[in-house]
């Protein structure tokens, strides 16, 4: 997993654990807070409702109390047997129905027959009272009843019936109203009335908008209505039926939610808190993540830290594995032509037992035969002679060529030495080289080929011709039959120059490590079981101080191309050059 994603990961946990936390203080506390505002407004509605239900009935018992101010008084009874229509109307009609707002009023004789009917402050037939007759008589006769009840054993029973009425709601003519009946009866008791003959006093409320008005005010009830319909999910209600449970119509209000209008009181300051609280959820989770990316950044360091400490251990421990196998390859290289010097040179101490000249002349007295021996061993010491001359010459060459190879290396590791390019002929620079080799490949029994082309290259003359022939030279070394073969080609940007052989490849593993000095690896399949010394590595280094590169390609038991690569110029520019 990279760092990026790690530290969104660690971001995403901390900020999904901080949100999970808050998230579920939040819906703790709102699930608590809307279970206590649903407990509360429930029992706020329910109370409502009750003080509704009180509220309604008592605006209703109010109906008899208000027609008893009139009927139970002797002059009404007077003035129903006088059949005073003006003062009826004056006490019993349109008085109730303007001072207390009754819709309807009637008198009812001792056979519930109407003697006087009144309807919104106005004098009606009595035979109007017949579309009523129905729906009022089980009141009528529900009130008979009682008042048969009431006054049997009683020689005067108006004061139990002063008591006495009925009071439903009822469906007039398609609409709902309370009616109310009471008995007319003495309120001295001096005027003899025999039950069963009083007359009765029927008063109608419809329900309506001053109705509902009069039962919402009584208890602080907002917008109360009577309505056909149930309440909707805004409003509350309860029903208002007759005695046989049959809904008449609703009773309905705007219900006072106590815990709803805290909370809607209190939103602003739940408003403030909620941002306060998300402003401090943001500094914290930014701080956090702010926290967590500095300890990811010093875990990371300290590991890369760790790393280079690593790195820097291993490029020692290399370096002085290189440094122990490079002395250990130099010191066989230089033993090796020591070895050839001082031998020869020891051997050379025995010269000195040669005779001298006078023993040579009293040698020469003597027999023939003897004279011959002799000379046979003078020539083989002279031959011997040569021979170590020759071997102790080509040994100092080889450790000239390898100081002088080191003392390269050397300048090329210090950033010492440096290159002179300048615009010159490829045809020329490699030719010097080939005739050079040749003589050394011949002596070898191997063919140098070469396939030549003029073309120009910015190079320095004597850095290439040492790059070609340390190659040339290490092909000759590498290669036992067959041939070496030298060729150039061009490209765009670039004059390739390649050097190959026939000789036994190179293991595909061992391929980028030829460059190493006195690289040597125990496959004697391949070129480089003697060591290759530090050329190649000269080799490498020379061609970048040039601008160039040197590759190499190799197959096992077919041979080994390197391939020099110089920057390569256009005549414009030789021009300028000269």
């Amino acid at each position: 997993m990279s760092k990026s994603a790690s530290r969104r990961k660690l971001s995403f946990q901390i900020v999904s654990s901080l949100f999970i936390v808050f998230g579920l203080g939040l819906l703790a506390l709102t699930l608590a807070g809307h279970n206590a505002i649903r407990i509360v407004d429930q029992s706020a509605l329910a109370r409502q409702q009750r003080m509704a239900s009180r509220s309604l009935a008592e605006t209703v018992a109010s109906i008899p109390e208000q027609q008893r101010s009139a009927t139970v008084w002797d002059d009404a009874i007077r003035n129903i047997i006088a059949r005073d229509e003006k003062w009826l109307d004056l006490n019993l009609g349109s008085w109730m129905q303007e001072y207390f707002g009754h819709h309807e009023s009637y008198i009812l004789d001792e056979e519930n027959q109407p003697l006087f009917v009144s309807i919104l402050g106005e004098i009606r037939s009595p035979e109007t009272f017949e579309t009523r007759a129905d729906a009022i008589a089980p009141l009528v006769t529900q009130l008979r009843g009682t008042m048969a009840e009431a006054s049997a054993g009683q020689d005067d029973a108006y004061e139990q019936l002063a008591e006495v009425a009925v009071v439903r709601p009822i469906r007039l003519s398609g609409e709902v109203a309370f009616v109310s009946v009471v008995p007319i009866i003495s309120d001295t008791g001096e005027i003899p009335q025999l039950p069963g003959t009083e007359s009765l006093h029927v008063a109608v409320r419809y329900i309506d908008e001053v109705l509902a008005q009069e039962v919402g005010q009584a208890i602080e009830l907002d917008r109360t209505a009577f309505q056909s319909a149930p309440p909707d999910e805004d409003m509350a209600g309860f029903a208002v039926t007759d005695p046989a449970k049959n809904i008449l119509s609703w009773l309905v209000w705007k219900p006072h939610q106590p815990g709803m209008d805290l909370f809607l009181k209190m939103f602003p300051a739940l408003l403030m808190f909620g941002l306060a609280s998300g402003v401090v959820l943001i500094w914290l989770v930014l701080r956090l993540l702010r926290v967590s990316g500095q300890l990811e950044a010093r875990e990371a360091q300290a590991q890369l830290d760790i790393i280079a400490l690593n790195e820097a251990r291993e490029k020692a421990e290399a370096a002085d594995r290189a440094k122990l196998n490079f002395l250990s390859v130099l010191s066989h290289e230089l033993r090796t032509p020591l070895t050839v010097i001082l031998g020869f040179s020891r051997l050379g101490k025995n010269l000195r037992q040669l005779p001298s000249a006078k023993q040579l002349d009293e040698r020469l007295k003597l027999r023939p035969t003897d004279v011959s021996d002799m000379q046979a061993s003078f020539d083989e010491v002279v031959g011997f002679t040569t021979t170590a001359m020759e071997k102790i010459d080509k040994s100092g060459e080889h450790l000239l060529f390898l100081v002088n190879q080191l003392l390269d290396y050397a300048k090329l590791e210090a950033g010492s030495m440096k290159a002179d390019p300048k615009v010159c002929d490829v045809e020329q620079v490699v030719q010097p080289v080939v005739a050079q080799m040749s003589i050394l490949a011949e002596q070898k029994g191997l063919r140098l080929e070469t396939s030549l082309r003029s073309s120009l290259i910015w190079a320095d003359v004597t850095r290439t011709r040492q790059i070609l022939i340390n190659l040339l030279g290490n092909s000759i070394k590498f290669t036992d039959s067959g041939k070496i073969s030298v060729s150039v080609t061009e490209t765009e940007s670039q004059v390739h120059i390649d050097v190959s052989d026939t000789g036994a490849g190179i293991e595909p593993e061992e391929i980028d490590r030829i460059f190493e000095p006195f690289h040597q690896i125990d496959s004697s399949s391949t070129r480089s079981v003697e060591g290759t010394g530090l050329g190649l590595a000269v080799v490498k280094e020379l061609a970048e101080l040039e601008g160039g590169t040197i590759k190499v390609h190799s197959e096992v038991g077919v041979g080994s191309t390197f391939t020099l690569s110089l920057p390569r110029e256009t005549i414009a520019s030789l021009d300028m050059a000269v």
